[in-house]
Order: C-alpha cells, then sequence, then structure tokens
C-alpha cells in the first residue's frame, strides 16, 4: 500500500528538519546509555538493508478467538491464541518502492478478529497469528501459542526495561470498571480488547528495532512461556543490589527537583514535537467525541429500527389481506438494522478504540521526550556544577580568598581551632582538583548520553509518525470498507425487496 507525496506534506512530524549528532560516541555510562547504543547499532545495520531500518524480514500476526479458561472459579480469565506463521522471502529479487509503502513491501502485520465462538467447557478464545517472518531465530513456520493479558503485560514491562530509549507501544487499560460490571468476559469488552492487542503487536512489527526483540520472539514462538518469565524475574532479582536501596528515593527527589527546572537551552526540534503531538493529542480528542457520538446514533437508529420492524409485524394481524408484503417489508428493516449493528461494532471497537489507542501511544512518545529532558537537565546540571567548582579553585590558585559568608564563617572556625589557614588552603585546592577532575569525566559522559539520547529520539518520532501513517491508513480504509459493505447491504436488501413486490405485482394481475 503505497503512501503519495501529498500524505507526506501532510505529516505532523515529517516537516521537522533533524540535525544529526555525531554518531561515533560510544563512550556512554549506565543502563540507559548502554541500550541507546545497542539500538543505534542495531538501527544502522538495519537502515542498511532499507531505509525505514525493517530490514528484509517479513511479520505478520491475526489476533482473534478469545478463549475463557477455568470458567466458574474465582481464577478465570480470557487467553489469546498466537499463531506464528514463518516464510523466507528473497527481497532482493523484488523492485523496492520508493515511497512509504517500502515497509509494507518489506514487513506487513495483518490482525483479523473473527466473532467470539463457542468452545467446549464454556470457553472463549483470542487467536493472534503471526505471518510471514524470516527472522533466523524463529524455530519453525507456524507455531501457535496462548498468552493472557498478564503475559503481554509482562512483555511490556520487559521491552521498557530492556528499550528504555524507544518509545514502547502501551497496552490497553485494565478496565476496573468492566470487572465491577461483571461483565469483563463478554463479547463487546473482549473484541475491543483484541483489537487493542492487534495494534500492540502491529507497532511493535513495525518498529525497527522491537521487532527484534529477543523477548518479543520468546512470547510468539515459546511453548514454555511461564519458565521464560520465572527465569526472567529470577536474574532481575538478582541483579538488584540491595546497597541501592536508596536508589529509588534519590532518583524519586531528582525527579522531584527537575520537575521544578527549566532547561537552559531547550531544544526546538523537540519543542516543535511536543507542540504537534499536543495537537495531535486534541484533533484525536475532538474525533473521539465526534465518532462516539455517531456510535450512540447508530445504536438508537438500529433499535428505532427494531422497533419499527416490530411494529410492521403487528399490522399484519389487523390487515391480513396484505401480509407478505407487510411480512417482507418488516424482514428487509429486520436485516438492515443487523448490517447497521455490524457497521457500529466496527465504528466502536476497532475505529474508536483506535484514536484512543493512538493518544495512549501519543502519551509514550511524550514520556520519551521528558525523559530525553531528564538527561539533558542532567548534563546541564553537571556542568554548572563543575564551572563552580572550577571557579572556585582559580580563585584559591590565584590566592584571592572567597569573600562570602561561608569564608568568613570557615576562617573564624580555623582560628579558634589553630589550624594553619595556608596548609587548609592547599589541602582544599586538592580537594578542587579531585572534584573538578571528576566532574569534568562526568560531564563528558553526561554529555555522550545526552547525544546519544537526541540521536535516538530523533528516530523514534520519525518511526513514530510512519507507524502512525499506517495504522491510520488501516484503520480508515477498515472505516470506509464497513460503510460500503454496509450500503452495499441495503441497496442489495431494498432492490431484493422491491424485485419481490413487482413480481407480485405481475403476478396478481
Amino acid at each position: 500500500m503505497a503512501v503519495t507525496d501529498q500524505d507526506h506534506d501532510q505529516d505532523n512530524f515529517s516537516s521537522i528538519s533533524w540535525t544529526e549528532h555525531d554518531p561515533a560516541v560510544n563512550a556512554v555510562a549506565g543502563q540507559h546509555g548502554h541500550h541507546a547504543g545497542e539500538a543505534s547499532a542495531a538501527r544502522r545495520s538495519g537502515r542498511e538493508l532499507d531505509p525505514h531500518g525493517l530490514g528484509s524480514e517479513k511479520l505478520e500476526c491475526t489476533v482473534g478467538s478469545p478463549l475463557k479458561e477455568n470458567d466458574g472459579s474465582k481464577d478465570a480469565f480470557i487467553s489469546y491464541l498466537i499463531t506464528t506463521h514463518v516464510r523466507i522471502r528473497d527481497c532482493a529479487k523484488q523492485p523496492r518502492p520508493s515511497s512509504f509503502g517500502a515497509e509494507e513491501a518489506i514487513l506487513a502485520l495483518d490482525c483479523n478478529v473473527p466473532s467470539p465462538s463457542s468452545v467446549r467447557h464454556k470457553q472463549l478464545t483470542w487467536t493472534c497469528s503471526t505471518h510471514q517472518s524470516t527472522f533466523q531465530s524463529f524455530q519453525k513456520e507456524t507455531t501457535t501459542v496462548r498468552r493472557r493479558f498478564t503475559d503481554f503485560v509482562f512483555l511490556y514491562k520487559q521491552l521498557m526495561r530492556d528499550y528504555p530509549a524507544t518509545a514502547v507501544p502501551p497496552l490497553p487499560d485494565k478496565q476496573r470498571m468492566e470487572y465491577v460490571r461483571g461483565d469483563r468476559f463478554g463479547p463487546d469488552f473482549t473484541l475491543r480488547r483484541a483489537h487493542s492487542f492487534q495494534r500492540f503487536l502491529t507497532r511493535l512489527s513495525l518498529h525497527p528495532i522491537l521487532r527484534r526483540a529477543p523477548i518479543l520472539h520468546s512470547f510468539l514462538e515459546s511453548p514454555d512461556w511461564n519458565a521464560t518469565m520465572r527465569s526472567r524475574s529470577a536474574r532481575a532479582s538478582l541483579s538488584t543490589d540491595p546497597s541501592n536501596s536508596s536508589g529509588v528515593f534519590d532518583n524519586f527527589a531528582d525527579t522531584f527537583i527537575n520537575a521544578f527546572t527549566k532547561l537552559h537551552k531547550p531544544d526546538r526540534r523537540f519543542i516543535e514535537v511536543k507542540d504537534k503531538s499536543d495537537k495531535l493529542d486534541e484533533d484525536l480528542g475532538n474525533i473521539e467525541k465526534i465518532v462516539a457520538r455517531v456510535v450512540r446514533r447508530e445504536a438508537d437508529l438500529e433499535t428505532d429500527l427494531k422497533d419499527l420492524a416490530e411494529q410492521f409485524q403487528k399490522l399484519i394481524a389487523l390487515e391480513p389481506g396484505v401480509e407478505p408484503e407487510v411480512h417482507a417489508f418488516a424482514a428487509s428493516i429486520q436485516d438492515t438494522a443487523a448490517h447497521l449493528h455490524t457497521l457500529r461494532d466496527v465504528t466502536d471497537q476497532d475505529y474508536l478504540g483506535s484514536l484512543r489507542d493512538m493518544q495512549a501511544y501519543s502519551l509514550s512518545l511524550k514520556n520519551l521526550l521528558r525523559a530525553r529532558e531528564q538527561k539533558q537537565l542532567d548534563y546541564e546540571q553537571l556542568t554548572e556544577y563543575l564551572n563552580k567548582s572550577t571557579a572556585e579553585r582559580d580563585s584559591l590558585q590565584s590566592g584571592y580568598a572567597s569573600s562570602g559568608a561561608g569564608s568568613f564563617i570557615r576562617a573564624k572556625i580555623e582560628d579558634v581551632r589553630g589550624v594553619d589557614h595556608e596548609q587548609a588552603r592547599r589541602e582544599r585546592q586538592r580537594k578542587l582538583e579531585l572534584r573538578v577532575e571528576e566532574l569534568t569525566n562526568e560531564v563528558e559522559r553526561a554529555r555522550a548520553t545526552s547525544d546519544m539520547f537526541d540521536d535516538e529520539v530523533v528516530r523514534e518520532v520519525a518511526d513514530f509518525e510512519r507507524i502512525k501513517r499506517a495504522e491510520f491508513k488501516a484503520q480508515l480504509g477498515g472505516l470506509a470498507d464497513a460503510h460500503v459493505g454496509f450500503y452495499g447491504e441495503v441497496i442489495d436488501i431494498w432492490e431484493r425487496y422491491i424485485k419481490e413486490m413487482d413480481q407480485e405485482g405481475v403476478a396478481a394481475a
């Protein structure tokens, strides 16, 4: 499915010109820098194969058939059947499109959700099928596994932990009100969640880094996923250092302080991204309200059509002479209401849910922008601290003591204690030299981390925009197909009714 140049012009983020940083910066301390470096390497290797960094692999997924397990017990839950089909494809012999359709020629994710089907033991199943992949990590051409909501949550948390420099697509909400009302196993809720899981897998498969994540491949293929979760949880608990228990409070304190600290040199690139993300959220919110109103009116129209058909059925007892005509007319109205119900389900469960999911995805991008600001704040604050320490060191070296209140009090205390002022000055100078040296190294590491994070965020914005564009096209195309199908069926219904009435009129004549 190709995208015209006009589609690119109407895009929210594509008009932003990015300034590339030096990609040779590799020495980055901490987990964020480590994964950012891995992501950069993966992106570079992927972009050698295609401009979007997707490579020659092809991955397709399908979600459907919700299954209710442990029915009748307090531990009842809904699982999702994931079928993965792997097929090697020779992309070198095929022409590569020059427009946005390149990633669709290389990778496609088709998610088809059938209606919930009754299975024995009164269970209800989701089916998620993944087709056509050249990933070497997949063991079979076709695999089928079953996953529940908590499995998706574990996958999401692992991706968030392993890839902090990426905007990981969010999962659908827990929907606690469904648990309160007791209809969390109803078809409306399960199908709505199925569509959200489809979009989640679609976004992962279209992301050049996340689609290659080993944990995602295990999620789609591993027959013993519970063991994988236990082993990863055990490794995470063992890697946690008890001596770093205060790190949570330190991070909280840093976050709290930085919340009231502004950047000295805000990057205009990311300001534009944030502004356009806010505009996107506002537009999605307005469209969501309109579509929700359309859904309510479609539901009201469906109810009115059913009531109208029922009232016409009652006319048969009063006018038995026109029973065939009235009965056919009422049946046509009933069929129209049934097709309208199908259209409403597509609009409500699929399209309306996609708008909310896109708002959540946009929030993930904003969170990544805030994380980038945190890196820049760390760099600026370390630089400011380094400048102060350097100025204090230079002041001591020049022989001029500071005239502040702190220096005056320190001098008086040294007099009381009988400390040699010259020796104390040399000791302070030595400590300042060590502090300046340490801060210089920290500033360099913070700068490298900030620059690499900037590069990753720039690529993430481009990936987000590409995924958003593909998702909007698919969702709008599905909504348009549903409307075309609805009106086509309605035309057939009433043309068939008119034809039947004409035939009866000719027969009566």
